[in-house]
């Protein structure tokens, strides 16, 4: 393949400052927008976030379990850099649908002990990709508080995964899992990599050895089937391999994922799993970088990859001290905040981030993906500004402390 130069995206590159109060108010959005039931209107849905808001007409989408997960990711950051006890609510708040509304207890049904329905609390499936945000959710809200029902709860959901989504014969995840039947089979994706930081931080905190084999597991099939060996990008999957096309974009007759949802994360994951100072995991981190910094075609076709981009950049600089990559983090969030509403006295958009990369028109017919207000898109913008403000938990990353604050 030719090697292509991705169109330059240098604009001013954004201070530290700047990176923090864009950061702050992608948080303040998530609070602001939030669903906190109170008397005498009481409504079950307590501690939902936003899942999409149609600006024009003000149609609003109510979030599910990865939507919750990654608005308690932004919640704490925004807790951890400023203590402001609103952020630390605002995240218990959300934990309380994952935990009383979503999260399936009756150990009577094996099929769905420990999981996450999908949407609301009577929906009759889980996509594991999905329901490990809402657990790495809980799993940052006992790293907050000490909480212990949080860890409890997490290792339900892993057991459940690991027991009912992981398909051992295919060495892969399954994409759904239906909890009326067992007739769902592996369709192979690169997105289930981004469950690795789950299972690595639980291993972590437990020292439960079949979650960093997991975490493994997950490196070993990106190299396998979803890493293009002469790029170095991350693709829809390889020959007969040839799995989920989401997020993809054709570029030369070839198709290269231009929103890898968190599965190079998935790679330093397992870096970090093997106990060494460098391996094929680091190294194919590294490629798939220097792939994002050099060769990715910018603009991007969807509007959530960049930001996830400047995570995966920032991971990087982290683990191997080149600077140059926050540089290229800093260049690339500095166009992508112009995503961000700027309205002050509109307290339900002000801080949110545009861009809806599923079909615009499955909401409101004739609309435009720019016209939607997202948490997929405010998520992975807000936590890479906030790791460019110095904020680093451990949601995208293989870092980060686990020492689990004083029960509150």
């Amino acid at each position: 393949m030719p090697r292509q130069r991705a169109p330059s995206t240098r604009t001013r590159s954004l201070t530290r400052a700047e990176c923090r109060r864009r950061a702050l108010l992608g948080a303040d959005w998530f609070v602001n927008t939030q669903l906190v039931t109170a008397e005498p209107a009481h409504d079950a849905n307590h501690g939902r976030v936003v899942y999409n808001h149609h600006l024009p007409s003000g149609l609003l989408c109510r979030g599910l379990s990865w939507s919750q997960g990654r608005a308690i990711m932004c919640l704490l950051a925004a807790y951890e850099l400023t203590g402001r006890e609103k952020y630390l609510a605002s995240a218990v708040y959300a934990g309380h649908y994952l935990q009383y509304a979503l999260q399936q207890m009756d150990a009577r049904h094996r099929r769905s002990f420990g999981s996450f329905r999908e949407e609301i609390p009577l929906s009759r499936f889980c996509y594991p990709r999905d329901g490990i945000e809402g657990a790495f959710g809980l799993l940052m809200l006992h790293l907050f508080t000490g909480e212990r029902d949080y860890l409890e709860r997490c290792e339900l959901f892993a057991k459940w995964y690991l027991r009912e989504a992981y398909h051992g014969d295919a060495r892969w995840v399954a994409g759904r899992v239906g909890f009326d039947d067992d007739s769902d089979h592996v369709r192979y994706s690169y997105i289930q990599a981004g469950g690795a930081p789950f299972f690595w931080h639980l291993h972590r905190l437990t020292g439960n050895g079949r979650y960093r084999s997991m975490v493994l597991r997950f490196g070993e099939g990106m190299l396998k089937r979803f890493i293009d060996p002469e790029t170095g990008a991350v693709t829809s999957g390889r020959k007969r391999l040839r799995g989920h096309s989401h997020h993809v974009a054709s570029i030369t007759g070839r198709q290269f994922v231009s929103n890898d949802d968190g599965s190079m994360i998935g790679l330093t994951c397992a870096h970090a799993a093997t106990g060494k100072r460098s391996s094929r995991f680091l190294d194919a981190a590294v490629r798939y970088g220097r792939w994002l910094m050099t060769d990715c075609p910018r603009p991007l076709p969807n509007f959530a990859g960049t930001g996830l981009h400047a995570i995966n950049l920032t991971e990087l600089a982290e683990l191997t001290g080149d600077r140059g990559y926050v540089r290229s983090a800093r260049e690339l969030m500095a166009d992508q905040v112009r995503l961000q509403v700027n309205a002050p006295k509109q307290p339900d958009r002000h801080g949110g981030y545009r861009g809806e990369d599923e079909p615009p028109h499955a909401y409101v017919k004739g609309a435009t993906g720019r016209e939607f207000l997202t948490t997929r898109v405010t998520a992975y913008s807000t936590l890479a500004l906030f790791r460019l403000a110095g904020v680093h938990g451990p949601s995208y990353s293989c870092l980060g402390s686990l020492k689990p604050s004083k029960k509150r």
